[in-house]
């Protein structure tokens, strides 16, 4: 097959997700598969810099699979704020186009909304090609300004209603997605992918531990991922003092950056912490299960809001196939997947109870064996990369089968 994924944000420097390893693993299935994104993270350079309407083609290594190769097409657009994304709204419409008659694309696999959304579908619907379309955030929830907010949500309900096909990653996504005016019979479910080949339980690296400033006798809690206004790490944090009262070997290592990241360094400071607990910006992907390793038990504390309610934060996987059992908030998009505590994590409510609950952890060695020994085998069921690789490219042969290809002009 010949497969094009769209996507908004910056396929080189977004932290590596759902779409690089979709992409990357039906690229190592022998698919041909092309990728166009949009630089959202544009930066100019030199005064006159003001962007191109050019498109560039880059040849792109892999992020998440080895081996795994997708050729990268990006429009150009204007270097102008809030010019560049309208802008870049046009020259997606008319590379989406040319992007299908050239390569002969067979199927469009689309995360895009706002920008390249609606230009997608009714290209493809032109040219005969049919579009699944993957939904894994509430992305009107994503963005801040209300405004743009609405206007997200209304295109939202537009791609929903106009997909061929949409692959949720949980039931209780698969309802929001229907609720936003997807019938119920073009949803399906496809859970996130993970590579156990990179995720899998393995021996701590001591200079990592050495490098933070941690100890051998230190039990290290771990939080890994953007560090959004959601977090919850800014509560959690303050209920950290009471973990360390209890489990004096206590420390808390944050892998990430984000907005939120100022405000956790001024609580740190002002409740002293600075010995217990680190935040280290991000790193590189292929690091994360070194730093998932450091750890006895992992946490994501997401505050249970609307914006947070329906995901599954691909996170909790990583701990879980790294061997580590998780206390995670107990959001909708989590426990409509995995609804008890059987699966290698923990609920909690709030910061106060994730704090007793990791203190019991920290104390419980054998409660938190059991539950490292059923996450690894809910991985292997459920999220292998290889199972969900293969799930993936017989659903779109299926797809590209069903459906009368009449390309024209």
């Amino acid at each position: 097959m010949n497969i094009l994924f769209i996507h908004e944000v910056d396929w080189l420097k977004k932290v590596v997700f759902d779409i690089h390893n979709l992409a990357e693993t039906l690229s190592a299935r022998n698919h041909t598969v092309y990728v166009i994104d949009y630089e959202n993270t544009w930066k100019k350079h030199g005064f006159w810099d003001f962007g191109t309407f050019k498109t560039r083609e880059i040849s792109e290594d892999s992020r998440a699979v080895p081996g795994a190769n997708v050729i990268l097409r990006r429009p150009g657009f204007i270097k102008i704020p809030w010019v560049s994304r309208v802008s870049a709204a046009i020259t997606h419409y008319f590379e989406i186009k040319k992007t299908i008659k050239d390569k002969k694309i067979d199927i469009i696999m689309l995360y895009s909304v706002p920008t390249s959304g609606l230009q997608a579908i009714r290209i493809a619907k032109k040219l005969g090609v049919p579009v699944v379309f993957r939904s894994i955030d509430m992305l009107h929830g994503l963005v801040r300004n209300p405004v743009l907010a609405a206007i997200t949500k209304y295109l939202e309900r537009k791609v929903y209603a106009s997909a061929d096909e949409i692959l949720a990653i949980t039931p209780n996504h698969s309802r929001y997605v229907t609720g936003m005016g997807a019938a119920k019979t073009r949803v399906k479910l496809l859970p996130l992918p993970i590579d156990t080949g990179l995720f899998h339980p393995s021996a701590e690296d001591p200079e990592l531990r050495k490098k933070w400033g941690f100890s051998e006798k230190d039990k290290i809690v771990v939080f890994i991922g953007t560090l959004f206004e959601f977090s919850g790490l800014d509560v959690f944090i303050r209920e950290f003092p009471r973990v360390v009262e209890k489990v004096p070997q206590a420390k808390l290592l944050i892998v990430g950056d984000g907005p939120q990241r100022k405000k956790l360094e001024n609580i740190i400071k002002e409740l002293e912490l600075g010995g217990r607990v680190a935040i280290t910006g991000f790193q590189p992907y292929r690091t994360m299960p070194q730093y998932i390793s450091l750890s006895v038990l992992c946490i994501n504390t997401f505050l249970n809001a609307e914006t947070t309610r329906d995901i599954f934060p691909g996170k909790i996987i990583q701990y879980i196939a790294c061997g580590k059992a998780a206390v995670v908030t107990p959001l909708l998009g989590i426990t409509s997947l995995i609804p008890d505590e059987s699966k290698g994590i923990i609920y909690a409510n709030d910061a106060a109870e994730m704090a007793d609950k990791v203190i019991d952890l920290l104390i419980s060695d054998e409660r938190r064996q059991k539950l490292e020994q059923a996450g690894i085998e809910y991985i292997k069921q459920v999220h292998e990369q290889e199972k969900i690789g293969g799930d993936l490219a017989a659903e779109l042969q299926r797809i590209i089968d069903n459906k009368p290809v009449n390309k024209s002009s």
